[in-house]
C-alpha cells in the first residue's frame, strides 16, 4: 500500500525540486544567514510537487486507464477521490509553510500553486503553453528558495539555464507513450545545448571548479540517450526520466558557482537516493 502512494507521487522526483530551493537559497545565503526558513522552504517546494504528480494522476485517470493501467489510479490500488483529498491537502500545507517565511514566499507559492494547478487541469495539452507553463514553475521554484532575501533581479540569471532544460525536457515527454519523431528528439538535444552553452557563456569568468560538475551533468544527459538510443515509448520514458534526475547535477553546477563546491558536492549526493529509488519506481 505505502509504495503505492510513493508511486503516486514520483518520489524520486522530489529531490529534483530540493535542489532547485537549495539553489536559491543557497544563491543568496551570503546576504542571510537565517538557516531556519531554509526547512519551511523545501517543504513547500516539496508539497508543490506533490500536488503536480497527485493531480496528474488525477485528470489523467482515463488516459491512463487505456495507456497504463497497472498505475495505482487505474489499477483501484488508490482511489480518485483519495489522490484529489491528499493534492488539496498538500496544496494547503505549500502555502501555509510558505506563510511561515514570509509574505514573499507565499505570494510566490500561490503563483506556482496557480499554475500547477492549471497546468494539470487544461494546459499541458496545449503544446507550447504547457511546456512554457511546466518551465515557469521550474524557474519559479528556484526563485522561492531566494525569497529569505529581498529579491534582485540578478537572481533571475541561475534560474534561467534550470528553465531552459526543463522546457527541452517537456518536448520529448510529449511523445512519452508514442513512438516519439525525430524532431522531438532533435528539439530535446539543441535545448540541452542551450543550457550548456548559456552555462559557460554566463560562467566564463567565474573559474573552472564548476567546469567538472558541467561535465558530471553532461554525462548524466547524453549516457542514458546513448542506452536507450531508439524511439520507443520505453526509452523515452526513460530518457525522461534520466534528464529530469539530470536537475540535481545541473543545480550543482550553478551552486559551485553561486556558493561553494562543498554545498555542489553535498546537492550532488542527492542523486544517489533518487537514483536508486527510480530503480524501483517509475518517475514520468
Amino acid at each position: 500500500m505505502i509504495k503505492n502512494y510513493l508511486q503516486l507521487v514520483r518520489v524520486s522526483g522530489i529531490f529534483t525540486v530540493f535542489t532547485n530551493i537549495l539553489l536559491g537559497f543557497l544563491a543568496v545565503q551570503k546576504t542571510n544567514t537565517d538557516w531556519f526558513f531554509l526547512g519551511p522552504l523545501l517543504v513547500t517546494s516539496g508539497f508543490l510537487f506533490l500536488v503536480g504528480t497527485t493531480l496528474n494522476d488525477y485528470f489523467d485517470y482515463n488516459i491512463d486507464a487505456r495507456e497504463r493501467p497497472n498505475r495505482p489510479l487505474p489499477s483501484g490500488a488508490i482511489s480518485r477521490k483519495t489522490a484529489l483529498y491528499l493534492g488539496l491537502a498538500f496544496l494547503a500545507g505549500a502555502n501555509i509553510s510558505a506563510a511561515i517565511v514570509g509574505i514573499q514566499s507565499l505570494v510566490l507559492s500561490l503563483v506556482i500553486t496557480a499554475l500547477v494547478v492549471s497546468y494539470n487541469v487544461k494546459l499541458k495539452k496545449i503544446p507550447v503553453i504547457g511546456i512554457l507553463n511546466i518551465s515557469s514553475i521550474r524557474f519559479l521554484n528556484i526563485i522561492l528558495g531566494t525569497t529569505v532575501a529581498a529579491f534582485n533581479v540578478q537572481v533571475i540569471w541561475f534560474a534561467v539555464p534550470i528553465a531552459i532544460f526543463v522546457a527541452g525536457i517537456s518536448i520529448l515527454a510529449k511523445t512519452e507513450t508514442m513512438l516519439s519523431s525525430k524532431k522531438t528528439g532533435s528539439l530535446n538535444i539543441i535545448f540541452i545545448f542551450i543550457t550548456i552553452i548559456y552555462i559557460i557563456i554566463s560562467t566564463f569568468n567565474t573559474g573552472i571548479v564548476h567546469y567538472a560538475f558541467l561535465a558530471l551533468f553532461i554525462i548524466a544527459v547524453f549516457v542514458p540517450y546513448a542506452i536507450y538510443n531508439d524511439r520507443t515509448s520505453k526509452n523515452v520514458q526513460k530518457k525522461v526520466s534520466f534528464q529530469l534526475l539530470a536537475i540535481i547535477t545541473l543545480d550543482a553546477v550553478l551552486i559551485s558557482v553561486l556558493s561553494n563546491t562543498t554545498y555542489a558536492v553535498l546537492v550532488l549526493v542527492l542523486y544517489i537516493p533518487a537514483y536508486l529509488i527510480l530503480n524501483k519506481m517509475y518517475l514520468t
